[in-house]
């Protein structure tokens, strides 16, 4: 089994033009796999004609160079004018439940790519959101040959790598959305899937949307939305009250990941809300999630 490192230099060292390119490549590639969500189903390496140096997912570029000096990225949104790039959506996903967008970049932009993190936020959710369609996760074997999986190449035998990677990513978008503003969460809110996109270890895994957290949180205000106390105690990390958020209609039970099928509840009420529900009159959340 080669190291991800040793499958960039032998393609760098058949690729003259691209050896002075070394660390970024190298740093590229280690951001994507990073952030692959999907490692036991993603590729990483080169085809025969060594042509193109990519991460795949079934019929598409996870991330991927080309020998025309393209840089090719897969992202969730239509965010070019947020990131100064220019994005197509990607076709084979249209019938698919969740519409993925093209990043097409020339190579000297490397180092602004490598830098954007809101660039890299949007690949995070797309490298998960490619398995809704079918036209795209089904794999093509020719495509695989010289290729290895990324779970295997990246993180080794590390067991549930599906929720070890979700939990860092979501504490990673936790921290973008506070440090933003209201204004920006809320028009993002406005354009998010009310249906998180998900994944599988041995039980189903949700990656939450970090703006609802975010917004329920500071509606709550310090105080559970159930029993109306004081939040128990602050964290240590920031000074911030505890606080857990909790959805009225699970998303396990196709629940909304939306502020309206959210509450703020003290970690006493939150546990209620799951191991004592015969008491938890959970009747004037569901009305207030209708409204």
């Amino acid at each position: 089994m080669k190291d991800w490192t040793e499958i960039i230099d032998i393609w760098i060292n058949k690729r003259i033009s691209f050896r002075q390119y070394r660390d970024d490549i190298v740093l590229l590639f280690k951001i994507a796999l990073e952030n692959t969500l999907l490692p036991e189903k993603s590729w990483f390496g080169f085809p025969s004609s060594m042509s193109s140096l990519s991460i795949i997912f079934g019929h598409i570029y996870l991330v991927g160079i080309t020998l025309d000096r393209k840089i090719w990225m897969v992202i969730d949104a239509d965010i070019d004018n947020e990131i100064g790039f220019e994005t197509s959506i990607v076709k084979s996903s249209k019938q698919g439940e969740h519409s993925l967008y093209w990043l097409e970049i020339n190579f000297d932009m490397i180092k602004t790519l490598i830098a954007n993190e809101t660039i890299w936020r949007h690949y995070r959710i797309a490298s998960l959101k490619v398995n809704s369609s079918s036209n795209i996760r089904s794999e093509r074997k020719d495509w695989l040959t010289g290729k290895y999986l990324v779970k295997d190449i990246f993180f080794g035998q590390q067991r549930d790598i599906e929720l070890h990677t979700v939990e860092q990513i979501f504490e990673k978008e936790l921290k973008f959305s506070k440090n933003d503003n209201q204004q920006k969460r809320q028009e993002r809110l406005k354009q998010a899937d009310k249906k998180p996109a998900s994944t599988s270890t041995q039980a189903r895994v949700f990656l939450r949307n970090a703006d609802v957290v975010v917004e329920v949180l500071q509606r709550a205000n310090g105080y559970c939305e159930y029993c109306k106390t004081p939040a128990p105690f602050q964290r240590d990390s920031n000074g911030e009250d505890y606080l857990e958020v909790h959805h009225i209609v699970p998303l396990a039970e196709n629940g909304d990941d939306t502020i309206e099928n959210a509450v703020a509840l003290c970690p006493n009420c939150h546990r209620q809300a799951h191991y004592g529900k015969k008491n938890f009159d959970i009747e004037r959340f569901e009305k207030k999630s209708c409204l």
